[in-house]
């Protein structure tokens, strides 16, 4: 039996990590759509010239004053996070994934307190 060369399973490694980069990107990109409505746009781009397939190459998702993007490129995926007032952009930074995601759920989190606080005085003032 032929021993497989250490290039030939790092090459493999690669390319199946890409497909599962896909795969993760459309799982999101769909959570997103329906979780948060109005706040993500997606962008993509069809798999060949005329295929009814596509693929997402791009999140972003505005939560107030910064915007969390998510772009799949031959390098791989590049999380980028921004701060922006009234459309401008004023700050720009490329991060880690990991620290993206958690200052996505960060965001997240304090939007959900805000509309829980929203409603509960729209309750009270309904209600006095």
């Amino acid at each position: 039996m032929e021993e497989v060369s250490p290039f030939d399973l790092h090459a493999a490694f690669l390319r199946r990590a890409q497909t599962d980069i896909r795969s993760f990107l459309e799982a999101f990109a769909q959570t997103m759509e329906q979780s948060l409505p109005g706040r993500v746009e997606v962008r993509r781009k069809k798999d060949s010239l005329f295929g009814k397939t596509q693929h997402v190459v791009g999140i972003s998702i505005h939560l107030g004053a910064t915007r969390f993007v998510l772009e799949n490129s031959e390098k791989g995926l590049r999380p980028i996070r921004s701060s922006e007032v009234r459309g401008v952009v004023l700050k720009s930074e490329e991060l880690p994934l990991p620290e993206w995601l958690t200052g996505l759920n960060k965001e997240l989190g304090a939007l959900s307190a805000g509309m829980d606080d929203a409603q509960a005085a729209l309750h009270d003032f309904l209600m006095s």
